[in-house]
């Protein structure tokens, strides 16, 4: 069975869609593998870990607003890619979890796509097929500037090191492919509180709350969810030793944005308390719907970002000591299901008539135009929205910035855990009053692309998905 895909901050932080169609039903192998003994339970499942911290010199986001970016002073604490391949003797698939701010698909030029590459890669040193492979950013904004905001890859030296970068995230992933061992899954859900809060909190006045602390309830408009679910898919081997974790929360990692060390944030604080504890073991972090959730702590300390970290790692800690005197998934079953679709870009004058209009006139509003019309100029908003499956284990990708709401309604439709960032970064991923409501999410700039409803486009696709990997 052949598989066929379609080719091809801190003010804000602070204070026509064309299917290209779903894959069938009866083509969701990642690739074909040696046929599993009768009734053997086991899963092979190979886990990777290697650290892509970047040479300072290459810049990180200063402003989203100004379009800037700066090298890094130092590293705080190292940057890693770990990968995650589950084969089930019938199939695989590959999961990528990197401590990275996101990847445009666009960043390494033009004609080019970022994660098709890493995938073409991941492909000719493995069994695997390219639409197999998820890549997945934690989005701590302490990392290199891969989401296209600035001139970042006209920077001395940045191609060069996005080249190499390619290399090295495949790498990771064939080095799990060739590090499969028989291992036996559980899955399991905490909440942890204490760690996210809505940064879009409307007040009756009809403006957004300005202020960090929580307004009085008295005076919101209207709900303003949180994610504050915990997933963790857990591996041990046969001889019942650690060996990966996955974990899933949702909250922008931006306790130690601003601060010009390389950091992972908190994402790799928690990462690194599970591995510590559970010393075979490698634990990856993925990011949830986190477009309009920030972490309790912004821009504040490295010390902050240890006791976030510290929290969902004990958390993650204590639940995997709960799952495993729980029977494993019993003959789990991988499947996998993906679709593309052309979004359609928000109201922009063409890049000609705003080049002009910012050289009449420079107004930081025009800059900002200017900046969006050029990103639209690269190519078409094409979206890819992932589904994976293990057993009655599912995740869900999309490849931008989608709110909270986004992520809780996928849940009540099936998937274990929603996964933001993933497979390309296209901007936020509002909901449709948001562009009523104003705000930076929605405000004109490079970071804001998609047209209203297009976030719903998503999450329409992502069910069908879900559906079929069910």
């Amino acid at each position: 069975m052949v598989c066929t895909m379609k080719q091809t901050r801190r003010d804000f932080l602070q204070a026509c869609a064309t299917g290209a169609g779903l894959l069938s039903a009866g083509a969701l192998a990642g690739c074909s593998t040696k046929q599993a003994a009768a009734g053997d339970s086991l899963l092979r499942v190979g886990v990777a870990k290697r650290e892509v911290t970047p040479p300072v010199w290459v810049p990180y986001l200063t402003s989203s607003g100004a379009g800037t970016c700066a090298p890094f002073d130092g590293v705080h604490d190292p940057l890693f890619a770990r990968a995650l391949v589950l084969d089930d003797g019938r199939q695989a698939l590959a999961l990528l979890a990197v401590d990275a701010i996101g990847y445009d698909n666009f960043v390494l030029g033009p004609g080019r796509d970022f994660t098709a590459e890493v995938r073409r890669r991941v492909a000719a040193g493995t069994g695997l097929r390219p639409e197999a492979v998820m890549l997945a950013s934690t989005h701590a904004h302490s990392t290199p500037e891969t989401i296209g905001l600035t001139n970042f890859r006209d920077v001395a030296g940045v191609r060069y090191w996005l080249e190499r970068h390619v290399e090295e995230l495949a790498a990771v992933a064939v080095e799990a492919w060739r590090q499969r061992v028989p291992a036996r899954a559980r899955f399991g859900k905490t909440t942890v509180t204490g760690v996210a809060r809505n940064r879009r909190i409307l007040l009756k006045s009809g403006k957004l709350s300005p202020r960090r602390e929580l307004p009085a309830p008295q005076d919101i408009a209207a709900p303003a969810p949180v994610d504050e679910e915990l997933s963790v898919l857990w591996f041990e081997r046969d001889t019942g030793a650690p060996h990966a974790v996955v974990l899933n929360y949702t909250a922008h990692p931006v306790v130690t944005m601003l601060l010009p060390p390389v950091s992972a944030d908190y994402p790799g604080a928690a990462c690194r308390l599970v591995e510590e504890q559970l010393a075979s073991a490698a634990c990856m972090f993925t990011q949830g719907a986190a477009g309009n959730i920030n972490s309790v702590k912004v821009a504040t300390s490295h010390a902050d970002a240890e006791a976030i970290g510290r929290k969902l790692g004990d958390a993650a800690l204590a639940e995997i000591k709960s799952l495993r005197e729980l029977p494993p998934l019993t003959t789990p079953r991988l499947q996998f299901a993906s679709s593309r679709i052309i979004l359609p870009p928000r109201d922009c004058p063409p890049l000609a008539e705003a080049e002009t209009l910012a050289r009449s006139n420079p107004t930081p509003q025009n800059q900002r135009t200017l900046r969006l019309a050029h990103k639209l100029a690269e190519g078409p908003i094409e979206a890819e929205v992932q589904a994976m499956a293990l057993g009655p284990v599912k995740w869900v990708s999309l490849p931008g910035e989608p709110f909270v709401e986004i992520g809780l309604a996928l849940k009540q439709s099936g998937a274990s855990f929603v996964l933001g960032y993933t497979n390309g970064w296209i901007g936020y991923l509002p909901i449709q009053r948001a562009y009523q409501e104003g705000g930076y999410e929605v405000g004109v700039g490079s970071w804001s692309r998609v047209a209203p409803g297009s976030a719903e486009k998503l999450v329409a696709v992502a069910k069908k998905l879900l559906h079929q990997t069910g």
